[in-house]
Order: C-alpha cells, then sequence, then structure tokens
C-alpha cells in the first residue's frame, strides 16, 4: 500500500522519502552541496557555528547579490553562478548552476558529472566578534561569517563540504527503491510530478493517485 500526503509543492511518501518536484537538471549544469558543515573541524582549525551565515545571507538577499562562484578559489576563473543558500541544520546548503557557455563552466562541469571533483569551500572574512578562540580544545570558533565567494575545489578545507548532483536517473532509482514504486510511475513523477500520475489510465499507477487526491482533499 502506498500513503502520501501533499505538503505545498512537495509531496511526501511513507514518510521516508520527501520528494521535490523542482529537480535538479545535470544537463543545465544544476548541482548542490555544502559550502560548510558546521561542528566540526576544518584543516585551519576553525569550527563554524550554526547560524554563521545568516547575517550574510541575508545581506545578499536584501542586495540581490550572491557570493561569486569560483574555481579553486582562482578570482579570474568564475564558472557560474550561486542561484540559492540558505542554513540548514547540517550547514551552509548551497544551489548552483555552471555556466556551459563557457570553456570553464563547461570543463567544471565535465570534472563534477564525471566525480573527479566534489569538494566545496569558501572564501570570507570574519567581523568583529565573529570569531573565538577555544583553548581548550585548540580551535577559533566562527559565529558570523562574511561570505563573498564560494568554490569548487578538489580538496576542500572542511573534508564535509562536497557536492551532491541529483540527476533525474537518480531520482527515478529513488522513488523505486525508497518509495516501492513502478519504472513507469517513477517515470511519470519525474518527468511530470502529479499531473503526469492523474493523466494516466495505467492501473499500475492508481494505487499512488488515489493516495495523492485523498491527501489533497485533506489539505
Amino acid at each position: 500500500e502506498i500513503s502520501a500526503c501533499l505538503v505545498g509543492s512537495e509531496m511526501c511518501i511513507r514518510d521516508s522519502l520527501r520528494l521535490k518536484f523542482e529537480t535538479l537538471d545535470t544537463s543545465r549544469g544544476e548541482f548542490e552541496g555544502y559550502g560548510a558543515v558546521f561542528g566540526n573541524v576544518d584543516s585551519h582549525g576553525d569550527i563554524i557555528e550554526p547560524g554563521a551565515f545568516a547575517a550574510s545571507i541575508t545581506h545578499h538577499k536584501s542586495s540581490g547579490t550572491a557570493p561569486v562562484m569560483l574555481w579553486s578559489h582562482k578570482a579570474d576563473e568564475p564558472v557560474g553562478r550561486w542561484i540559492s543558500l540558505k542554513e540548514d541544520t547540517i550547514g551552509l546548503l548551497v544551489r548552483g548552476r555552471i555556466n556551459l557557455a563557457s570553456s570553464r563552466g563547461r570543463d567544471a562541469h565535465a570534472h563534477i558529472t564525471g566525480g573527479d571533483v566534489t569538494g566545496l569551500s569558501i572564501g570570507y572574512r570574519v567581523p568583529k566578534g565573529g570569531e573565538v578562540y577555544d583553548a581548550k580544545n585548540g580551535v577559533n570558533r566562527l559565529s558570523a561569517i562574511d561570505l563573498f565567494e564560494i568554490s569548487l575545489v578538489t580538496i576542500p578545507s572542511n573534508r564535509l563540504a562536497r557536492i551532491r548532483v541529483e540527476s533525474k536517473g537518480e531520482l527515478e532509482e529513488l522513488l523505486c527503491k525508497r518509495a516501492n514504486l513502478s519504472r513507469e510511475a517513477a517515470r511519470r513523477v519525474v518527468a511530470g510530478g502529479y499531473d503526469a500520475l492523474t493523466n494516466t489510465q495505467s492501473p499500475n499507477l492508481s494505487p499512488l493517485v488515489r493516495a495523492l487526491q485523498a491527501s489533497a482533499k485533506r489539505y
């Protein structure tokens, strides 16, 4: 039996999978990952605290700007742009789009999709009062960061700051394995979301369609 509910633009299936219909399209150079992760010590002896990016994110949004996307912190090698950044419980979650019209962008895209480059690293300054030295543990605790660039790198300072590529093929596999959808149903969800399911007469899709329709009436 398939259980599902609709929450805004998201669909929850079996409480084990939350699927957003605005999936990443790697063919257009889209990807996401963590530019920084909270709570662990990086190679410079720093620990970034939750909330450290809040003021910088707010400033970028109000100014209509974003940190630049560079290759290995090289100011003369931009490779795309960051289209979304926010803090979650893990760290700085970022979404970007590689500029495939540029040769540097195409090279970067090939390295990402090929798995050669998986790291992310931030360029920033620490405002006054944003850093405290923890003598007991021998680390710097950063509570405020002015973020000005996020780079694609081969070796990130924070080993957990990594790119996560989500392709349509990966999403299809996830729906089959985690939500127990048929291959046909998974392909329809990936291609067109809820509308694609409700516009089909296939009996294999009817349980999910009925569950979604019932949940939509409740919400």
